[in-house]
């Protein structure tokens, strides 16, 4: 009964821990804007076709250029309504974008399915022109690579099947990164199993350690609950290795003779040139995420929706304002539409009003039998103002494009982009070259190291 508890608890436990890992699973989306999703179809789709169709499927509420309608007033005319057009076309005017509030992305899918299959229109819906599976067959190939040269292939599957798992779960390049990297730290502990002091070495071993600690700081890069996810992976890995110690302890009870292990774990263990070569073909796997991050996975992705840049948010000062209108653009519209009534004739107004800029009206009355002026203030552009536009944007019978820039929060800019988040770019390629250039900061370790070793068994 004691034997089946040392089997049972660390399975089950190993268990739980890969079904938590499944449940919470996440896949990578090219999803641009916040409470939408973007469905494109190519711009010379009949007109009203997509738009019958999703409202077929009760999707209300879609932002799209023909649902827009003018807010000019009283004989004033701007360049605001015209330029919001150029949220609803990519960057090259080839295809046509709607935009979908979350709620119904699923009636939206149905829509897409039915555009492709009935009407032959290549429309993608943001979720479905995703980011790319590839990540975790790159883990999957790393992990076939160093199990083939692994001594105690047994051991190391067991350490190793739960970060390859994580990477099903977690396909991004930050998550698929940090698996390849634990997998070598594990490669390296593997040669020590069941040798005396086999815990203390893997607890010191600093090239183990390096690797393993590079490996959880890039999950800390994919995001902070995917680090959580990681170090799920990290315990799951010893409930398994724990189990396998378990079981192997049983059969040596029952097995008539038993082989000695000779060398000690610190004489096995020790990491020679020939074990840091092996790292590399783990760099190169790295390498070829970085590959895949510039090239923007458009190989996998829908063939004719490569290299096709949508609107996205972003930071209000780093928008590209020549090519699109903003929020604030509509506060300075809201103003000059209201004001307008106001405007001195013959006087020529400024593009945008001055924050504090004041409306008044002149109004004359009779006070003590003599005629006397009296100034009434109308409005004043400030941040009442532009609260009160806010609200005004939420009573709009239509789905106005106002709607869609609200909802960003503080991005109320934007910028072209190939798809994904805009800040996804540097800093992560930053990581990922790091983490394939570590086995060879490791080489050159190694490498200075032995060299101070030979000149001081010379020099002695």
């Amino acid at each position: 009964m004691e034997a089946l508890k040392k089997i049972a608890a660390p399975a089950a436990s190993a268990l739980v821990l890969l079904l938590i890992l499944f449940l919470c699973k996440s896949a990578p989306v090219s999803k641009l804007w916040k409470g939408y999703t973007t469905l494109s179809v190519p711009v010379d789709t009949e007109k009203g076709l997509v738009e019958n169709l999703l409202d077929e499927r009760g999707c209300s509420g879609c932002v799209s250029l023909e649902a827009q309608k003018s807010e000019q007033a009283g004989g004033f005319f701007s360049d605001y309504e015209a330029r919001k057009a150029a949220y609803f076309f990519d960057r090259d005017k080839t295809a046509r974008i709607y935009y979908v509030p979350d709620k119904f992305a699923r009636q939206a899918a149905d829509a897409v399915r039915l555009l492709q299959s009935s009407f032959h229109v290549d429309a993608v819906l943001g979720s479905s022109a995703a980011f790319p599976y590839f990540t975790p067959l790159v883990c999957l190939l790393a992990f076939l690579a160093l199990l083939f040269c692994a001594k105690n292939k047994a051991v190391y599957s067991a350490a190793a099947l739960p970060a390859v798992f994580y990477a099903f779960c977690n396909p991004f390049y930050a998550a698929a990164a940090a698996v390849c990297l634990e997998l070598y730290a594990l490669y390296l502990c593997q040669r020590v199993w069941r040798r005396k002091g086999a815990l203390a070495f893997v607890a010191t071993n600093r090239f183990a350690l390096a690797f393993m600690a590079a490996a959880v700081l890039l999950s800390i890069g994919a995001g902070f609950l995917r680090s959580l996810f990681f170090i799920l992976n990290l315990a799951a890995a010893l409930c398994l290795v724990f189990l396998l110690f378990n079981y192997e302890a049983q059969k040596e009870k029952k097995a008539r003779f038993l082989p000695v292990l000779v060398l000690s774990a610190r004489m096995a263990g020790n990491v020679g040139v020939q074990t840091i070569k092996k790292s590399f073909f783990v760099s190169a796997e790295i390498f070829l995420l970085l590959v895949l991050l510039f090239a923007g996975t458009d190989f996998l992705s829908s063939g004719s929706k490569r290299g096709l840049f949508f609107p996205a948010p972003t930071e209000y000062n780093k928008t590209d304002k020549k090519s699109f209108p903003t929020i604030e653009d509509y506060y300075v519209n809201r103003w000059n539409v209201l004001s307008f009534p106001y405007a001195p004739l013959g006087k020529k107004r400024p593009a945008a009003p001055q924050e504090g800029e004041r409306v008044e009206m002149l109004h004359y009355q009779k006070e003590g039998g003599a005629i006397k002026s009296k100034k009434e203030l109308l409005m004043v552009y400030d941040a009442d103002f532009r609260k009160k536009a806010d609200g005004e944007i939420d009573a709009l019978p239509y789905p106005a494009l106002e709607k869609l820039w609200k909802a960003q929060g503080k991005k109320r800019g934007a910028f072209y982009s190939s798809g994904g988040s805009e800040d996804s770019g540097a800093g992560l390629a930053a990581a990922l070259l790091f983490a394939a250039l570590l086995p060879l900061f490791c080489a050159l370790a190694l490498y200075f190291n032995k060299m101070v070793l030979v000149r001081g068994k010379y020099a002695a």
